[in-house]
């Protein structure tokens, strides 16, 4: 297998010059009068978005400032099943023997750009803790590497069966190609799914885990009829806890739209995304307005946010069937399989700590009692600010509660032996 490579982001002038050509001839819909953003976004913010990508945005010097800021790398592994993966991976390392290895895991439509605020706040030594920082591209997100990962790519999203369970042991064996046998993990979206998952499947090596969203099914009776009826005390005399189920099911009723098409048909929608740059910036940008809390996007970090998932090697499409992967039956020639649900349900061996952290504007938000059923939780934290993209929204918030959550007196101070602080 080759070895661990320094990686650079270099993409093709053919592939800026393709969209640039593709940005010259767009042509927009019509819009009702005084719209907004009921409908989705609004024809004068994607005018003026699709302008300044054409005729201001600067790629070439985002990924300048990309690669002088960013320590990349290609790690390969072996997935079983689906062979070899040379994986893109954001390595930072603090410089203390004692850091703590945290696993940062990105989800849809994030990718390793959502840690890059988090970085320099966590592999400083304080607070008694600092961390090496893992960001491992997701497969099929992203940026990917070198020629021979076209191939690589094709394994993987041209084969069924890619689910859950194989992002999990990427991500795990990710982090034993770089050295860590122990570690901690930080996650949110499919991050967070697929956390649990590593904490269910390695538990020998997941020492801690520290969440920013927790899917886990409501306590039905026949699942769980103790916290059913704790629920049945404590939920109707709470106006806070109402609210929190009310906007979880307005999500899972309305909000979740682009989730079940990606999930029945991920290739009829990949078209759009694949050809259109328009497409695909009024899909992503669509989820990084609404699922912030009033966050002041500026163009160019969109512009940027979007470029990653153009230029993916892979293409836009790819990143999509995690959800219809994770949604769909057992191939029958995949061994280790686990489907949303179960996952949803699996509870991780009580050797691994659990923290979690709610912020005010996340998109699934349950009474904190309920994340319990994911494994032994010792620490709940709500803030009463930020959404969906913590890392990148509120990361001094999110890197004070990892630090409060693993350092000197924290609930999983010292998991990991010796890295006891500093």
């Amino acid at each position: 297998m080759a070895p661990i490579t320094p990686f650079t982001i270099d993409i093709p002038d053919e592939h800026i010059d393709q969209l640039h050509q593709k940005l010259q001839h767009v042509s927009f819909p019509d819009e009702l009068d005084d719209a907004g953003w009921d409908m989705g976004v609004p024809l004068e913010t994607m005018k003026r978005l699709v302008t300044t990508w054409r005729e201001k945005f600067d790629w070439r010097a985002q990924e300048k400032k990309l690669n002088e800021q960013l320590k990349q790398f290609t790690v390969p592994i072996t997935v079983d099943g689906f062979g070899d993966l040379d994986i893109h991976v954001v390595h930072h390392r603090s410089g203390n023997p004692r850091a703590v290895p945290l696993l940062f895991i990105h989800g849809w439509p994030g990718n390793f750009l959502e840690a890059t605020k988090l970085i320099p706040l966590l592999t400083q030594s304080d607070e008694g803790v600092s961390f090496d920082v893992i960001v491992p591209s997701l497969p099929n997100f992203g940026i990917e590497t070198f020629p021979s990962c076209l191939q690589i790519g094709l394994l993987t999203y041209g084969q069924r069966g890619f689910g859950l369970a194989q992002y999990a042991e990427t991500m795990h064996k990710v982090m034993l190609a770089l050295g860590y046998e122990k570690y901690v993990i930080q996650g949110g979206d499919w991050g967070s799914i697929i956390a649990r998952l590593l904490a269910f499947y390695y538990a020998e090596h997941v020492q801690a885990v520290h969440l920013n969203l927790v899917p886990v099914l409501p306590p039905y009776p026949w699942r769980n009829p103790l916290l059913f009826l704790s629920s049945l005390i404590s939920i109707p005399f709470s106006a806070k806890y109402r609210g929190y189920i009310a906007r979880t099911l307005g999500y899972n009723s309305i909000g979740n739209a682009y989730y079940k098409q990606q999930a029945s048909r991920p290739q009829t929608l990949g078209y759009g995304l694949h050809d259109s740059p328009v497409a695909l910036l009024a899909w992503i940008y669509d989820k990084l307005h609404s699922w912030t809390d009033n966050y002041a996007w500026t163009d160019e970090e969109i512009l940027t946010w979007v470029s990653i998932y153009y230029f993916s090697r892979a293409g836009p499409t790819a990143s999509t069937r995690i959800y219809y992967e994770a949604t769909g039956k057992k191939p029958d020639d995949v061994e280790r399989w686990m489907s949303l649900d179960q996952a949803y349900g699996a509870r991780a061996p009580d050797n691994v700590r659990f923290a979690v952290t709610q912020f005010k504007e996340e998109i699934i938000v349950w009474p904190m009692a309920w994340y319990r059923v994911i494994g032994s939780v010792v620490k709940e934290k709500e803030f009463d600010c930020g959404g969906h993209f913590a890392a990148w929204e509120q990361p001094e918030l999110l890197a004070g509660d990892l630090k409060e959550f693993l350092g000197k007196g924290g609930a999983a101070y010292a998991v990991i032996e010796g890295k006891e602080g500093y």
